[in-house]
């Protein structure tokens, strides 16, 4: 009997340990803010756009490095949270150096580094970085990636797109 109610105890703290270690390792539900507050409130002050973005756009302003794929933000007028899928290629077989990732938010007529606030809340397989749980306020928002390879060549991208209410 006294085997039994040790087996059951010992059961039941296993499995709540295990549903614990499965709820804090799934970030799917885990938001956090892209912009600090005071980058929120500078954006309000911005003269707004005439309308939504129709779609995101992708534009390669200089491309001798990497590949630089955006599976993620994508579509039309997105809803808050959003996720980021970047993914990296090498070009001309010469490695990819994902320690050279660079994240800018354009912010009026500056660029703010963001690229620590991602890497934050990131998983990097690889040469693919995936974050989950963006918050941003609604409005048209420019992403500028930089990427370099191990040869120090240089990709830059511009991806642009809408977040609806």
């Amino acid at each position: 009997m006294a085997r039994a109610i040790v087996a059951m105890f010992v059961l039941s703290v296993a499995l709540a340990g295990g549903a614990y270690w499965l709820w804090i390792g799934n970030k799917s539900d885990v938001t956090f803010s892209l912009l600090n507050p005071e980058e929120v409130s500078m954006l309000a002050t911005e003269e707004p756009a005439t309308k939504p973005q129709k779609k995101r756009s992708l534009k390669i302003s200089n491309g001798n490095g990497p590949g630089i794929k955006v599976a993620a933000p994508s579509g039309f007028a997105l809803k808050s949270p959003v996720d980021f899928d970047i993914r990296l290629e090498p070009k001309d077989g010469v490695a990819v150096d994902m320690t050279s990732l660079r994240i800018d938010y354009r912010l009026g007529p500056a660029w703010v580094n963001l690229t620590g606030r991602i890497m934050k809340q990131a998983t990097v397989e690889g040469s693919r970085l995936i974050a989950r749980g963006a918050e941003l306020p609604a409005g048209n928002h420019t992403l500028r990636l930089t990427a370099k390879d191990a040869n120090a060549r240089t990709t830059r991208a511009t991806v642009s797109f809408s977040v609806t209410k």
